[in-house]
């Protein structure tokens, strides 16, 4: 119970008044109306001179006090810490899908990714909030040529015959396989023939760039492995600004079903095949696995809150505004009504309400016909969401996602189902590191035998990275496991077989 006497306080009791009791004296007055100002300014520089009095006065007080307060925030971060770090948990239906309950075996035994702990980084990996804009901030820059790392870097600008629009491709590729990469001294490419390592092909998040730090962390640990990584610029996304929109005939949005942020990997790919692996995933002839982190399945732009509503619209603001001269160039009355509309729009609802009718689209459907505008923003989302899709998808595929992802894990539960409904859909899910931001997990370093040698860090990319590479490997063994069986069983048949022939000769 607060006391709300009114009783002055005087030099002879004042001593005797703790600056707790002065705080509820204070917080009841100010609720009673009937209480002077006066009397409140007074009982409030009275908190300020028992505060001030008991504030150290020497120096080694002070530095006392500090490390007294610094151990508290260590010991709670540590705390904080060691709850977060657990295994994932892993979701997959391993009764209807003996190959999947393979690759399951071999992630979860003693040292597999899946067995491994997650463990956060202190003061960043333990918020969500902190690692995600850690892996949106951390950009990492480079060379065309890193001799350090052995991986050549390449800039391929294709231009689709469809409208003429350009898309950026960079190259990744290691020195052990350039050979098979003719380049000349500029950079771009000349003739790639056949590929013989398998080219993990990844499609950045929205608002984002092959420049981004999570883009050249997963693509560090592919040519680590001795794999041909490259990453598709969408339209208008060009960290370096090199290679602007060229088609003014409506607005690009860089998100489409499993555009999030998503890797498809081919084995043995041609220059066009590698290229063009997100609209042939029916193709019998290139072997694809496939992984989408921080997937949403189902989000719809009015239901993301405050304040990432309106700074996701300030990200699609900014490539409007980098791709503006492009947009000029459109005199339909319409879509010039559009773009102000999307520029003075404050969260990322109305921007899309505005943009909907220009955005550029293709059927869902082969062959995949080019189409413009959607009636409004809600029309929009719901053509991008994936969980309409996930059920029909008859490759492995991988998805990940964290439990503290403040931007798409409440829509990602609820429409979990339709993943758990596919045999050939694993979900992985984190206790940290927000959305896209398992850098800030960095996964244990190895040792020559490929196990484990370090509890914590020292590891090639983010914890994410050696998941989606260890899952790409599993496919692979059990992949060559299967080949070698069907070797043995037809080298057995033709050895039955021939016998009965040389006695009927």
């Amino acid at each position: 119970m607060i006391s709300t006497s009114s009783q002055p306080i005087t030099e002879t009791n004042q001593a005797r008044i703790s600056p707790l009791l002065l705080i509820r004296r204070l917080i009841a007055r100010k609720t009673n109306p009937n209480v002077r100002p006066c009397l409140l300014r007074r009982q409030s520089s009275l908190l300020l001179t028992h505060i001030q009095s008991s504030l150290p006065t020497t120096p080694t007080a002070w530095a006392l006090l500090s490390l007294a307060v610094s151990s508290a925030v260590l010991q709670h971060e540590l705390r904080l810490q060691r709850l977060l770090s657990v295994p994932p948990d892993v979701f997959c239906d391993l009764l209807h899908n003996k190959r999947m309950s393979r690759i399951y075996k071999k992630l979860s035994r003693e040292g597999g990714i899946f067995s491994q702990s997650v463990v956060p980084s202190l003061f960043v990996g333990t918020r969500g909030v902190v690692s995600s804009m850690a892996a949106y901030a951390l950009k990492a820059g480079g060379t065309r040529d890193d001799t350090k790392t052995k991986v050549s870097r390449i800039r391929e600008v294709m231009t689709m015959g469809a409208d003429g629009a350009k898309i950026l491709l960079d190259w990744e590729i290691p020195n052990t396989a350039s050979s098979e990469f003719q380049s000349s001294h500029c950079g771009e490419i000349n003739k790639i023939s056949s590929i013989a390592q398998p080219v993990v092909l990844l499609v950045h998040g929205m608002n984002n760039d092959s420049s981004f730090g999570y883009i050249r962390s997963m693509m560090k640990t592919a040519t680590s492995r001795g794999w041909v990584a490259v990453c598709m610029n969408l339209r208008g996304q060009d960290g370096m600004g090199e290679v602007k929109n060229t088609t003014p005939r409506g607005v690009s949005r860089p998100y489409r079903r499993f555009e999030r942020s998503s890797i498809t990997v081919g084995e043995k790919a041609t220059k066009e095949n590698a290229t063009a692996q997100q609209k042939r995933i029916g193709n019998s002839r290139i072997h694809r696995r496939r992984t989408a982190l921080g997937n949403p399945l189902h989000i719809a732009s009015n239901s993301i809150r405050f304040p990432w509503n309106i700074i996701l619209a300030m990200g699609v603001k900014h490539s409007l505004l980098q791709n503006f001269p492009v947009y000029s160039q459109h005199h339909e009355r319409g879509f010039q009504n559009a773009m102000k509309k999307a520029m003075l729009s404050r969260t990322i609802g109305q921007l899309d309400d505005a943009c909907a009718p220009y955005i550029l689209r293709n059927e869902p459907n082969p062959p995949y016909a080019p189409r413009l505008g959607y009636k409004n923003g809600k029309e929009y989302w719901h053509d991008s969401s994936s969980h309409r899709y996930v059920g029909h998808v008859s490759v492995p595929l991988l998805k990940v996602a964290a439990k503290d992802d403040f931007l798409v894990f409440g829509q990602f539960s609820r429409k979990l189902n339709h993943c758990l409904e596919n045999p050939n859909v694993v979900v992985v899910k984190t206790q940290c590191d927000g959305h896209l931001g398992w850098q800030e997990s960095p996964p244990p370093s190895r040792d020559t035998d490929g196990k484990a040698s370090a509890w914590f860090g020292g590891g090639i990319g983010s914890w994410s990275d050696v998941a989606v590479a260890d899952f790409i490997e599993a496919l692979l063994e059990t992949r060559n496991e299967d080949r070698s069986r069907e070797e043995i069983r037809n080298n057995g048949r033709n050895e039955a077989v021939s016998p009965k022939l040389v006695s009927k000769l």
